[in-house]
C-alpha cells in the first residue's frame, strides 16, 4: 500500500496524483479519452502537470480528466475520485458523497477538477517547442526573482502560522538562495536553519544532514489515537494501517452499519489524520516519518524499518498493531508490499535490477562485493542486498560470486562450471549444484546439451573451452586409427589414450581384442572389413527365444516388453538385452537408426546394447509410468504397442501374467502350454511344466510368480491346494481318468557324501577364457584375477565382458557378467590397499544399477556363491 502523505515538489506532480484512479486504469483504454497529439503517451502518469497545462490549457486538462472519470469510474464518489477536493473551498461547498454518475450538469465535473489545477498554472514548459538552454544571465535573473518572491512570502507569513508552514517556508528560502535550484532539493541549508529533508527516492546531496529520529514517536501518535472511538480504531487497524485489509462489509456487520457508512468513517478518519500530521500536535510524528524515510532510502525491508528505532517494535495498544506497521502505512510516497518499502513500483525496480545483473553475468562472473556496490547505486543498502537478490530471483551467490541461476539444471551447471573454470566430475558438479534433481537426470541433461563437452571418463567441461572430447574407448580407438591412416601399432594406441584420458591400459587392450579389430600382423591393428566373418557371424550367448521380456506373435515378430518408468518419460535412454539387439541385426560396436511414428531413435552397442530416448513415442501412444509397452522393429521402422488399460483389481494372477506376454484374450486350459510356449519360442511345449521351466531359464521372474501358484510343480508347494483360476477355461476330463496324485518327496537326510557325483558330466570350458582373457592378465599385479578366472573357467562358466565400463560414468570393472537376471562384477584389489573415495563411488554406482560387485580376493572366499550366480557354458556352444 502507499502512504497517505505525498510531499512531492509541485513540478513533479502528474495528473494521476490528483486522480488516483488513473494509476489503476488500463493505459490503452484511458488513451482513448486522455491522449493528445501534443503530449507524450501516458502523459497522465509520466508528464509533470505544469508541463501538460502549459502545452494545452487548464480547461482542456480538466475536461479530459472529467471525461475519463465519467467513462471508467462513474460509481466512485467525489471524495474517492478527487480526494484533494476536501481541502478546496469548492469541495467544502459540494456533497462529496455524490457519485460521479449523479453529478448534475456536464460542466459541473470539469469545474470541480479545475480548482485542483491552480498550483500548476505557472512554471510549466510547452512541450511542442524545443527546449533551449537559457543564457547564464537569464538564469541569474531568474534566481534573483525567485529569491525575491520567497523573501516576500517569508515577510508576509503570520507569526502564528503552524510550525509546518514555517518549516516549509524556510526550506523554500534555502532552495531559492542556492544557485542550483533546478534540483528537487536544496544542497545546503542556510545558517541557523534546520536541515532540509530530501525528496523521497533521490539521494540526499552532499552537505545535507539526515534528519534526526524522534526520541519517543509512540507518545506523539498515542495522543491522537486516544481520541478515536471504537469504530475508528477498528477501521484504522483493519483498513488504514497494515497490509491485511478487512473488508468494509465485515466492518459494517461488526458495528451494525452499512458498508457505505463504514467507508465514510474511513474517509473522514484519514482526512483528520492528514490534518493532524500538519498541525502543531502532529508535527513531531510527521518529522519522525520524514526522518525514517531518509534513513531507509528508496528501497528497504520491513526488517530495516523495525530495527531502525527501538520504539518501532512497541505496540500501539489501542490499535493492536506494532508501531512500525503504522509508520510503514504512512510513509510519504512509499509503496509497502511483499515485505518491502519502495519508492515507486516494486516490480519495475526488481526488473531493472534483473536486467543489470544479467548484463553483468553475460561477460564475466562478477564478485558479490561489486554487485553490492551496484545495488547501492540503485538505492539498496548493503544490509538489504541479500534479501533484494532473493526477491529478484534467477541468481545465486556461490563462493563470493554472483551466478545466473536459471530454471533448467543445464543452465545452473553451466554457471557453476564457468565459476570453477575447469572440468568437474559429475558427482562434484552435482554436489556444487545442491539441487533436488536426481543425479541420473543431471547426467542425461549434460550429455544431451551442446554447451557441454565430455573431457574424460567422468569429467565434463564447457564446449567453448575447447579440448579433445572423450567418446568412450571404442570410439577413441577408431579415432586414433583414422588419424593414423587406418592402421596403427597397438602400443601407440594404448599409450596415446592412457596419456590423454583416465582409462586403464588393460581396458584399451581388451577393446582392441574385439572382433571388430583386425590384428593383421604382430603388434599392428586395423578395423575389420564390414564383411569380416568375425563380425557377420556374431551370435549372442542367449538368442531372442531365451531372452527375458521377449515374446513372439503369430506372425513370427519378436517384441520386447518395456516397463515404463519416470526416466523413460523424461527422455532417458535404456539398455536392451543382447539377444533382442542381435535379433534386430545389431552387433558389438554397431549402430542402428530406427524411424517411428513421431521421429527417429538409435540403437548403439558399446559396452552393452542401448536404445536412445523414446519420450516422444511414449507420449504419442499416451504411455504412463507403470505401463507395459511392447517394441518391435522391422525394415528400419520401430513399432510400439500399449495394451488397453484395465483395472488391476479386476484381473486374476493368470490374466496379469498373460498381459505381461502381450496376451489379453481368454485361453482354454488345454491350449495354455502350446499358446504360451509359442509366445516364448518353445514350439514343442506340451505341458505347463515345460513353459515354466523355459520361463525360469529366460529369467521371467515376474511371470513365474503369477503362474507358479496356478501350475505347481512337484518342487513347488507340494501340499498346497490351489484354487482354480476363472480366467482360464477348464477342459472337461473323462470320469474314468483318475486324478494323478503327487509323488511323495523323500525325506532329505544328510549323508555327508556328494549326491550323484559319479554321474555329473565333465564341465564345458569357454574358449574365450584361454584366448582373450587369461593371456592378457599380469601375473604380478593381477594374480587374484587369474586365480578367479581359472576357478570359474574350470567349472564351466561363460567368459565375462573383459574391461567393462558401467554406463556414461565409465566406472570400470575387470570382469562383468551383464545378464538379464543377475549382474556380477569383479575388480582387482591391490595388496593392502584401502577403500578410496573413488572406489566407494564406483561400488555405489554398480550397486545402484543392480550389480553385485566384489574384489577378486573377496570372491575367492565366496566361490560357491559366485558359481551359483554365473551362467553355464551352453551345451551347443
Amino acid at each position: 500500500m502507499t502512504g497517505l502523505i505525498e510531499p512531492k515538489p509541485p513540478w513533479h506532480h502528474v495528473l494521476a496524483d490528483l486522480l488516483p484512479a488513473l494509476r489503476f486504469g488500463d493505459p490503452h483504454q484511458l488513451g482513448n479519452v486522455l491522449s493528445d497529439t501534443r503530449l507524450p503517451d501516458t502523459w497522465w502518469i509520466d508528464t509533470p502537470l505544469s508541463d501538460a497545462i502549459a502545452t494545452t490549457s487548464a480547461p482542456e486538462v480538466a475536461q479530459r480528466a472529467a471525461h475519463a472519470l465519467s467513462a471508467h469510474w462513474p460509481h466512485l464518489m467525489l471524495a474517492t475520485a478527487l480526494p484533494q477536493l476536501c481541502f478546496c473551498p469548492e469541495g467544502q461547498q459540494t456533497d462529496l458523497t455524490t457519485t460521479i454518475a449523479h453529478v448534475v450538469g456536464e460542466e459541473t465535473l470539469p469545474q470541480l477538477v479545475l480548482p485542483l489545477l491552480r498550483p500548476f498554472l505557472t512554471g510549466g514548459r510547452d512541450l511542442t517547442k524545443p527546449a533551449t538552454a537559457a543564457p547564464d544571465t537569464a538564469a541569474a535573473e531568474l534566481d534573483t526573482d525567485v529569491a525575491a518572491v520567497t523573501a516576500l512570502l517569508a515577510r508576509l507569513l503570520p507569526a502564528d502560522a503552524p510550525p509546518a508552514i514555517h518549516a516549509a517556508a524556510e526550506t523554500l528560502c534555502a532552495w531559492a538562495q542556492h544557485p542550483g535550484h533546478g534540483s528537487d532539493t536544496p544542497t545546503t541549508a542556510p545558517a541557523g536553519q534546520p536541515a532540509a529533508v530530501t525528496t523521497p527516492g533521490i539521494p540526499a546531496p552532499a552537505g545535507t544532514a539526515v534528519p534526526a529520529l524522534a526520541a519517543q514517536p509512540l507518545d506523539a501518535l498515542e495522543s491522537l489515537v486516544s481520541t478515536w472511538g471504537e469504530r475508528q480504531l477498528a477501521i484504522a487497524a483493519g483498513r488504514t494501517f497494515g497490509q491485511s485489509r478487512t473488508s468494509l462489509e465485515s466492518l459494517g456487520e461488526q458495528f451494525g452499519v452499512s458498508r457505505e457508512r463504514a467507508r465514510q468513517i474511513q474517509v473522514e478518519l484519514e482526512k483528520n489524520l492528514q490534518l493532524w500530521l500538519h498541525s502543531d500536535d502532529g508535527q513531531p510524528f510527521l518529522s519522525h516519518l520524514l526522518a525514517v524515510q531518509e534513513h531507509l532510502g528508496p528501497v528497504a525491508t520491513e526488517a530495516s524499518l523495525r530495527a531502525l528505532h527501538p520504539a518501532h517494535e512497541q505496540p500501539v495498544s489501542a490499535l493492536g498493531l506494532p508501531l512500525w506497521q503504522v509508520i510503514a502505512s504512512l510513509l510519504p510516497d512509499r509503496t509497502w508490499t511483499s515485505g518491502w518499502l519502495v519508492h515507486g513500483d516494486l516490480d519495475q525496480r526488481l526488473e531493472q535490477t534483473r536486467i543489470e545483473l544479467a548484463k553483468r553475468c553475460t561477460t564475466s562472473v562478477p564478485a558479490w562485493s561489486d554487485i553490492v556496490e551496484l545495488l547501492a547505486q540503485q538505492g539498496i543498502r548493503d544490509t538489504d542486498a541479500d534479501a533484494w537478490l532473493q526477491a529478484v530471483k534467477g541468481f545465486r551467490v556461490i563462493d563470493g560470486h554472483l551466478l545466473p541461476w536459471g530454471r533448467s539444471i543445464s543452465d545452473r551447471a553451466e554457471a557453476v562450471l564457468a565459476l570453477v573454470g575447469h572440468p568437474l566430475s559429475m558427482e562434484d558438479l552435482y554436489s556444487r549444484l545442491d539441487d533436488t534433481t536426481a543425479l541420473a537426470s543431471l547426467r542425461n541433461q549434460i550429455q544431451t546439451d551442446d554447451r557441454f563437452l565430455r573431457r574424460d571418463r567422468d569429467l565434463y567441461g564447457l564446449r567453448r573451452w575447447g579440448g579433445t572430447p572423450y567418446l568412450g574407448i571404442r570410439e577413441m580407438i577408431n579415432r586414433e586409427l583414422e588419424s593414423a591412416g587406418g592402421e596403427a601399432q597397438t602400443e601407440d594406441i594404448v599409450t596415446s589414450l592412457c596419456s590423454q584420458f583416465d582409462v586403464s591400459e588393460k581396458s584399451v587392450r581388451a577393446y582392441l581384442a574385439a572382433p571388430e579389430y583386425d590384428r593383421f600382423q604382430r603388434g599392428w591393428v586395423r578395423l575389420s572389413a564390414p564383411d569380416d566373418p568375425a563380425l557377420a557371424d556374431y551370435q549372442p550367448r542367449r538368442d531372442v527365444a531365451r531372452t527375458r521380456r521377449c515374446f513372439q506373435t503369430g506372425q513370427g515378430t519378436w517384441w520386447y516388453r518395456l516397463d515404463v518408468n519416470g526416466e523413460h518419460l523424461r527422455g532417458s535412454g535404456f539398455t536392451i538385452p543382447t539377444g533382442f539387439a542381435a535379433h534386430l541385426g545389431l552387433a558389438p560396436g554397431g549402430r542402428l537408426e530406427l524411424s517411428h511414428a513421431v521421429g527417429t531413435t538409435h540403437l548403439v552397442w558399446r559396452n552393452q546394447p542401448a536404445c536412445g530416448s523414446l519420450r516422444t513415442l511414449l507420449e504419442h501412444i499416451e504411455a504412463g509410468e507403470g505401463d507395459h509397452v511392447f517394441l518391435a522393429a522391422k525394415d528400419g521402422h520401430l513399432k510400439a504397442l500399449r495394451l488397453a488399460e484395465k483395472d488391476e483389481r479386476d484381473l486374476t494372477d493368470t490374466q496379469r501374467a498373460l498381459r505381461l506376454m502381450a496376451l489379453s484374450g481368454q485361453i482354454l486350459e488345454k491350449d495354455m502350454p502350446a499358446v504360451l510356449g509359442r509366445r516364448i519360442g518353445l514350439n514343442d511345449a506340451t505341458t505347463m511344466d515345460d513353459v515354466l521351466t523355459h520361463l525360469r531359464t529366460r529369467g521371467d521372474k515376474d511371470i513365474l510368480e503369477l503362474l507358479s501358484p496356478q501350475y505347481p510343480t512337484p518342487l513347488d508347494t507340494p501340499n498346497t491346494a490351489i484354487a482354480p483360476d476363472p480366467s482360464v477355461t477348464p477342459t472337461p476330463k473323462p470320469a474314468s481318468t483318475p486324478a494323478p496324485e503327487p509323488a511323495p518327496l523323500p525325506d532329505a537326510q544328510p549323508t555327508g557324501e556328494p549326491v550323484e557325483e559319479a554321474h555329473q558330466p565333465a564341465a564345458l570350458r569357454d574358449s574365450a577364457w584361454d584366448e582373450e582373457i587369461i593371456p592378457l592378465l599380469d601375473p604380478d599385479s593381477e594374480a587374484d584375477l587369474i586365480d578367479v578366472a581359472h576357478a570359474v573357467a574350470a567349472r564351466g562358466k561363460t567368459a565375462p565382458i573383459f574391461g567393462y565400463e558401467l554406463g556414461d560414468g565409465g566406472w570400470q570393472a575387470d570382469f562383468a557378467w551383464d545378464q538379464d537376471t543377475t549382474k556380477v562384477a569383479i575388480v582387482s584389489c591391490a595388496p593392502h590397499a584401502g577403500l578410496s573415495p573413488e572406489t566407494e563411488r564406483r561400488d555405489s554406482a554398480y550397486q545402484a544399477a543392480g550389480w553385485t560387485i566384489r574384489s577378486a580376493t573377496d570372491w575367492l572366499t565366496r566361490l560357491d556363491e559366485l558359481l551359483a550366480l554365473l551362467p553355464d557354458v551352453p551345451e551347443d556352444s
